[in-house]
């Protein structure tokens, strides 16, 4: 008897990791939650879908991907429409900020590595013609970086 149970089990278990031909392969995603989402909204709409590998790990403990399947070839196309419905909007274009942000932004980073080659020359010249050029230069770069992003949402005002 419990044999029996244990191979049924074994049974359906393949069944639902191994899509069959009445399975189509509706999503795949790195997102549980994402794939569990699309779940509920099918089964909701009446369509028959199961999540497939969702216990799965990939290399070094990321997961997987997870599958989602329609189990009626009848349902793919409406299924398609309502993964269609939900999914999230294309991103557009960046806001014009970024245009004055994003040059501001490296300029920092560069200024980081002016100030270690700063404090670097600092230690082993000390106060001289140098390192003072390479401080002038390195506050320079900070005070643009700052005021270019700082001034980067002016460009946004007159976008909706």
């Amino acid at each position: 008897m419990r044999a029996e149970r244990l191979l049924a089990h074994a049974r359906e278990r393949k069944a639902l990791t191994q899509p069959s031909d009445a399975m189509k392969n509706l999503l795949q995603t790195h997102s549980i939650a994402w794939a569990r989402g699309i779940h509920v909204a099918l089964e909701a709409d009446g369509i028959r879908a199961k999540i497939l590998d969702e216990f799965d790990r990939g290399a070094l403990g990321v997961p997987g991907r997870v599958r989602v399947v329609v189990l009626d070839d009848d349902d793919l196309a409406k299924a398609q429409a309502v993964v269609a419905r939900l999914a999230p909007p294309k991103a557009g274009l960046p806001p014009p900020s970024w245009r004055w942000q994003k040059p501001g932004c490296i300029l920092l980073v560069i200024d980081l590595v002016l100030f270690s080659a700063w404090g670097a020359l600092l230690d082993e010249y000390g106060l001289g013609t140098l390192t003072y050029a390479v401080g002038a230069v390195a506050l320079v770069v900070f005070f643009g970086g700052s005021l270019l992003i700082m001034l980067g949402p002016r460009a946004d005002k007159g976008t909706p």
